[in-house]
């Protein structure tokens, strides 16, 4: 596999960036979210609409409500300047310990806020109670937590503008500049869907379904590929399960989940359940039919090729894939958001304990301990991840 440059960072229009004299101190306010007034929430929307950083599901109101049905712990802090919302950030606590909203499956956080905030992290915590505020896929172009990045990297993306058949066409063309040619673009995908319909018959797609079934069959084959990659079953928490039926259920203009589905007549073979706001689509939970006569034909980047092209027409300019280094992010991202992770604590056991573990992480990777150097990081990131779907 070839190696692919990062993607650019996506656009923040000019009307996002902090004005000059507007900082200054704000008082904190917390509540569970369904206490969120309708001003507050009209707020919360007008920031977000007004950067494309923040268009993410994962910051719109409707997750954090309905992440507290299932996890009793999430909270919103509102930033308030004379009154007036100015910022809010959801999270979830867990005794004096402050984290994201769906802790493991949550794939972005920042705060949602007024161009020129003055959101003080320290403030925030003391406001909150907590100890520490843990923070992974933070968006990393936010000033106030920048101080606390430990790792930035970033979370890949898909810019559909101005359409389809041109995000296609620049896809094609990224192809041309690789030296070694890889089978995983876009085109590449295309060519197999039309290989799949001349050898196995008609290929229906669907941007969403409906029916609870199809989801249910889609956490059978995502718990299936965990078991079989040695990792632990994420859909064996109920909590987890429960918050994804609730997403699918959700259809709204601003926030819905999205179930979207490929079958080959009347077999599905494909799912991917995502959400989406009102024009970003965030691509989660992507499996297929354990079937090994139709894993030649990758329907899993079929599948994520046909979500492209039916989000497009419907009004999504942008799907996020998330960080990692997976071969079809790298290859179907065209653009991406810089993401960090790190704390931010007050002196506390919590905070000498985080960094301690850094420090284990750090220093064996430094020593000259060959392929054996990056375990002991390996071993405590995966207990912490672990610990984060509990």
């Amino acid at each position: 596999m070839t190696t692919v440059a990062p993607p650019p960072a996506m656009p923040v229009p000019a009307a996002a960036r902090a004005p000059a004299g507007r900082e200054g101190p704000v008082r904190f306010r917390l509540v569970p979210p369904h206490a969120l007034t309708a001003a507050e929430i009209a707020a919360w929307r007008r920031f977000q609409a007004g950067d494309a950083a923040l268009a993410s599901p994962y910051l719109c109101p409707e997750y954090a409500r309905i992440a507290a049905a299932v996890r009793p712990d999430v909270t919103v802090a509102i930033a308030e300047r004379d009154g007036a919302p100015v910022g809010f950030l959801a999270f979830e606590r867990r005794g004096r310990v402050g984290g994201p909203v769906g802790r493991a499956v949550c794939d972005c956080q920042a705060i949602v806020a007024e161009p020129g905030c003055a959101w003080d992290p320290r403030a925030f915590l003391r406001a909150a109670g907590l100890s520490v505020y843990d923070f992974t896929y933070f968006r990393a172009s936010q000033p106030a937590f920048a101080p606390f990045h430990r790792s930035v990297e970033t979370s890949h993306a898909i810019d559909l503008a101005p359409t389809f058949e041109d995000y296609l066409r620049e896809r094609r063309e990224a192809a041309r500049r690789i030296p070694t040619a890889s089978s995983g673009f876009p085109h590449h995908a295309l060519a197999r869907l039309r290989q799949l319909e001349r050898q196995c018959g008609p290929v229906r797609f669907r941007l969403h379904e409906p029916d609870p079934r199809a989801l249910h069959t889609l956490l059978a084959w995502k718990s299936r590929q965990y078991r079989r990659n040695g990792l632990p079953d994420a859909f064996a928490r109920r909590w987890l399960v429960a918050l994804l039926e609730r997403i699918h259920a959700t259809q709204t203009p601003d926030f819905a989940g999205v179930l979207s589905t490929l079958s080959v007549g009347d077999r599905m073979v494909a799912a991917h359940m995502g959400m989406r706001s009102a024009d970003l689509l965030h691509y989660w939970y992507p499996a297929y039919a354990p079937d090994a006569a139709l894993a030649r034909f990758s329907p899993g980047l079929i599948l994520l090729l046909e979500v492209c092209r039916h989000a497009a027409a419907h009004g999504i300019r942008a799907i996020e894939l998330g960080a990692g280094d997976e071969p079809y992010k790298r290859l179907f991202a065209n653009a991406g958001f810089p993401v960090a992770a790190g704390c931010v604590g007050a002196f506390s056991l919590p905070l000498l304990l985080r960094r301690a573990r850094q420090w284990a992480e750090d220093v064996p990777a430094r020593l000259p301990l060959g392929p054996l150097a990056p375990w002991p990081g390996r071993i405590l990131r995966r207990l912490d991840r672990i610990g984060r779907f509990r």
